[in-house]
């Protein structure tokens, strides 16, 4: 079939987009004259994949093939939630976006029975699909399953072989595994709207008189006119709310709550790194409410802006601090899941020479102490909140504790949660060496779990493990030796049975085994 236009933007090892355009081979029965004018074909590429390669009747097709300009407008109407909306619909079910809305798709079993509540759930997450699912801007074409979102610093592209309703069995796409990709928000917003707007502007060439198509280029000549938009674009990244309206109210209670500050910490909490089309870095602010549950009390939002007023500091980190903190990308794919928090601790350790896992146990509060980090209590009306990490170029980095969250309350669990937060404050610093994150069940799932992995070696390390299995009065693998390690660790005992087994001094069995027979609390 004639090319009539084509264009590719991007890098296909890192993203891309391809579009071209061709006579509709239906010449345009049954469809409006504009659409008709935009049969085409397109791909995108994600690190090496295309994305839209499939197989009809056994013969591979690079690209899809159907109508361009639905696509068009759903980029560009939804580009701010695509490129800044993390927060996922209903819950984080799942380590990326497509995982996610495929694990929530439908209400869970508690809730199924009360037509309220299932309603808003699935309002909730249709609502969110449309924003950031490429099959909502399909309009009958066969498009594969991709979702964007905003991933802290960086954008998230997420598949998936879902075949969706009317797909033939002889059409298949070729990516048969569920993937993601993490990527700079510029290497995909620059060549995404570098494609789009060469695209809109051929198709405006002919037909000059269109509205929709002027409407469509008028939008996409609007994303690139901050400071009007760098607003819109923060709402989005703190994602307090379900939809464009809700999203709004919300960081405005923030915004509000923020006005009475002192002008330079405020500004500190919502200076964030941008290009014309994408903020690039992150604000404070977005960072720590997009964490917190939707519904954020305003004493809560007004407790954690004060917190972090106080900390404010023109020097930042301290010597000690600076020498040991680096960003440390979450490994893709992290197997096993906890390997990548054990390697950090360890190698946190072996910086100080193992000085803080001397005697029976280790020393995370004066760890602390020596890199200068603050420790704060706060009681948040949200109880699922463990802690929250707080650092940046003009904040000396701090561990708010919430004194509502039950495991806080032990000592055991409190030194957990200072080894948890010190993971974030070392090793998951966003753009511009900011970071401000709430560890409950709305921060990132793997950023949490590689945490909870370097707090179980932080304050276990193996050498301080094989002393205290050497001198059990029990076997240890029973509840009694379980407890005895827990014990001499200063650690919890949940926490100190599944550490036992990674490390290979009890197997799967014998966790499972102990777990039964004593329910272990903490």
């Amino acid at each position: 079939m004639a090319t009539r236009w084509e264009r590719l933007a991007g890098d296909t090892s890192t993203f891309a987009l391809k579009v071209a355009f061709a006579p509709d081979p239906d010449a345009g029965r049954g469809i409006d004259p504009e659409t008709g004018l935009s049969w085409g074909r397109f791909q995108i590429w994600v690190e090496g994949r295309n994305l839209c390669a499939h197989l009809e009747e056994g013969e591979r097709i690079d690209s899809v093939h159907w109508y361009l300009l639905p696509l068009f407008e759903w980029f560009s109407n939804h580009w701010n939630p695509l490129l800044h909306e993390e927060r996922l619909p209903v819950e984080n079910s799942g380590d990326t976006a497509w995982e996610s809305l495929h694990a929530t798709r439908f209400p869970p079993r508690a809730i199924e029975d009360d037509e309220e509540e299932a309603s808003k759930w699935e309002s909730a997450w249709q609502a969110w699909w449309f924003r950031h699912a490429l099959h909502t801007a399909s309009e009958g074409g066969l498009f594969p399953d991709v979702v964007f979102r905003r991933f802290r610093d960086s954008v998230e592209i997420s598949w998936g072989p879902t075949r969706t309703q009317g797909m033939p069995f002889h059409y298949e796409f070729m990516e048969l595994a569920a993937g993601a990709s993490r990527l700079s928000p510029r290497s995909v917003a620059d060549p995404l709207h570098e494609v789009l707007s060469d695209a809109g502007e051929y198709l405006l060439s002919l037909a000059p008189e269109s509205r929709r198509i002027g409407a469509l280029n008028k939008g996409l000549r609007a994303l690139r006119t901050p400071p009007a938009s760098r607003e819109r674009r923060l709402m989005w990244l703190a994602g307090l709310g379900t939809d464009d309206h809700t999203v709004r109210t919300g960081w405005r209670r923030v915004t509000n709550c923020l006005s009475d500050l002192a002008e330079a910490p405020r500004r500190a909490m919502l200076e964030a790194s941008e290009s014309p089309l994408v903020v690039t870095g992150s604000c404070q602010a977005a960072l720590m409410f997009g964490s917190l549950a939707p519904d954020v009390m305003e004493q809560d939002v007004l407790n954690l802006a004060r917190a972090t007023v106080d900390l404010y500091s023109l020097e930042g980190d301290s010597e000690a601090m600076r020498e040991i903190c680096h960003a440390a990308p979450i490994e893709e794919p992290m197997s096993p899941a906890w390997s990548q928090g054990y390697e950090l601790a360890d190698d946190l350790h072996r910086h100080f020479h193992g000085e803080f896992a001397e005697g029976g146990s280790a020393d995370v509060e004066g760890l602390i102490e020596r890199l200068d980090i603050r420790i704060e209590t706060l009681e948040l009306s949200d109880e699922r909140v463990r802690g929250v990490s707080i650092a940046g170029p003009r904040h000396r980095p701090g561990i708010i504790v919430n004194s509502n969250h039950a495991a806080n309350g032990h000592p055991s669990g409190y030194r957990f949660t200072l080894a948890h937060e010190l993971c974030h404050l070392l090793f998951d610093r966003e753009a511009g060496r900011r970071l401000a994150i709430a560890s409950g069940p709305w921060a990132p799932r793997d950023v949490e779990r590689r945490a909870n992995a370097f707090a179980a070696m932080l304050l276990m390390p193996t050498s301080l493990v094989q002393q205290a299995v050497a001198t059990l009065s029990a076997p240890v693998a029973t509840v009694e030796g379980v407890r005895e390690v827990a014990s001499r660790l200063r650690a919890g005992r949940s926490a100190v049975l599944n550490h036992l087994k990674n490390l290979g001094f009890i197997d799967e069995a014998d966790q499972q085994r102990i777990e039964d027979q004593a329910l272990l609390p903490g």
